[in-house]
């Protein structure tokens, strides 16, 4: 009697299935603890900054009662703060710096995710190093933190090896999409930046630890966006042009950028005699002496650029001088190896440029142009060119805006600025910074 053969691909495509769903679950599960973890620190981050501030007022309020001199009291804190957050790196090497290069370091299999205990490293030694107001991000430690919660996940699901190491990278752009309230610049970020492959597997995987990872945000710390635009887009193509033009002019600046970050931190080097902690203090005590006597001058970026974005900032000095303070502010707090990313930091020096450059065409041609085109193609741009992941930047731009009234101008600056910052030969930040993370290990 004739017998059908047997389809050995139905079980397996079960067990796929149930497999693939398995992952989901966990990838929910790890997006879940990232929305609450990158939430919280974001909250706490907030609340510091505004403590300082507060601190910061009262000594100046409270100038001749005080025992010490004010600036020397900030000078002070600000030297605590960034050596006490250094110091902790040395419990948790990897947690020093942004953690970006880390994750992806790992992606390429040239090191070994972050234990468990790098997180509370991270996670503290990040709020000391910007309690001071550091011109550091809160997204790198973020993104660190959601790939160590999508590591131990993994494990403690017993995942296989490849489904651990998509999880890993699904959750680390969790992290970004938390940092900034951009889900799918998350999902970018992951696909651009961090394993430049596209599988429907993967995809699925960073989709859902992204869309859990929000709706807990959401959830328990609100739905705003990063910035608050009203605005009309450009719609004639000479300003069009204009605005190219503009992105190709930010793709110089972020190579030039690029080097200022590389340029500090083999500065810091040169005096390896010197403990880190040290190091950072004095760092520390540049940070703190800025916040006393130019405040506005602090954090992240994002508040300043929210300024720019009212016209709160008058132009062009104030404009210029926050420019110049923050252009060497931001390479200097990197290189001290606290924990903090530059993603912030480098969209303030954008929003600046972009608002500096709108200043002089305004003023050299008597056109009336909308500075909020200049300000938003100027953070997208020098992002690109910096970063070189220009499809991450404009999705960043358009989420934290809530609008798309700017993809076209922000889809040729972005092209723009890759291609001057490719033809300057200027590699990307975090190709640059895992490559000196490698070399120095093989020295250890």
């Amino acid at each position: 009697m004739f017998q059908p053969p047997i389809r050995p691909t139905e079980p397996d495509a079960k067990s796929e299935i149930s497999g693939l769903l398995y992952l989901l679950s966990i990838a929910a599960l790890s997006g879940s603890l990232t929305g609450i973890a990158g939430g919280l620190f974001h909250r706490l981050l907030e609340s510091v900054h505004e403590a300082h501030a507060q601190l910061l007022l009262f000594w100046h309020s409270q100038a001749d009662s005080l025992p010490l001199p004010g600036w020397l009291l900030a000078a002070a804190f600000g030297a605590a703060c960034l050596a006490l957050a250094r110091w902790l790196v040395r419990f948790s090497p990897t947690a020093g710096g942004s953690g970006i290069q880390q994750v992806e370091a790992v992606m390429h299999g040239d090191a070994q995710p972050s234990p468990p205990s790098a997180l509370p490293v991270k996670f503290i030694g990040g709020l000391l190093a910007m309690a001071p107001g550091s011109a550091l991000g809160r997204e790198g430690p973020t993104v660190h933190m959601a790939s160590i919660i999508g590591n131990t996940c993994g494990h403690l699901a017993r995942l296989s090896r490849k489904d651990r190491f998509l999880l890993y990278t699904a959750v680390a752009g969790t992290g970004l999409s938390v940092a900034f309230n951009a889900p799918l610049a998350g999902i970018a970020f992951v696909l651009e930046e961090v394993v430049r492959t596209v599988t429907l597997r993967r995809l699925l995987v960073c989709m859902t630890a992204i869309s859990f990872g929000t709706m807990t945000l959401w959830a328990t710390f609100g739905n705003i966006p990063a910035f608050q635009v009203t605005m009309a887009p450009p719609d004639d193509l000479a300003t069009l042009l204009l605005l190219t033009l503009v992105g190709a002019l930010m793709g110089a600046l972020g190579a030039a950028y690029n080097r200022s970050i590389i340029f500090s931190m083999n500065t810091l080097d040169r005096f390896s005699m010197i403990p880190a902690e040290a190091r950072a203090a004095l760092i520390g005590v540049f940070v703190g002496l800025t916040g006393w006597f130019y405040l506005e001058a602090l954090g992240g970026g994002e508040a300043q650029v929210q300024q720019l974005l009212n016209g709160n900032i008058l132009m062009p000095f104030s404009a210029l001088i926050l420019f110049a303070t923050r252009w060497v502010m931001g390479p200097m707090c990197y290189a001290t190896g606290v924990p903090g990313g530059i993603f912030s930091p480098l969209l303030l020096i954008g929003a600046l440029a972009g608002a500096l450059l709108w200043q002089l065409i305004t003023m050299a041609s008597g056109i009336h142009l909308e500075m909020t085109s200049f300000v938003l193609i100027g953070m997208a741009a020098f992002f690109a060119s910096v970063v070189r992941a220009p499809f991450t930047g404009i999705l960043l731009i358009t989420e934290m805006t809530a609008s798309t009234a700017h993809m076209v101008p922000l889809l040729t600056g972005s092209i723009a600025a890759v291609v001057v910052a490719t033809l300057l030969r200027n590699p990307p930040i975090y190709d640059e910074l895992r490559n000196r993370t490698l070399t120095a290990s093989k020295h250890v």
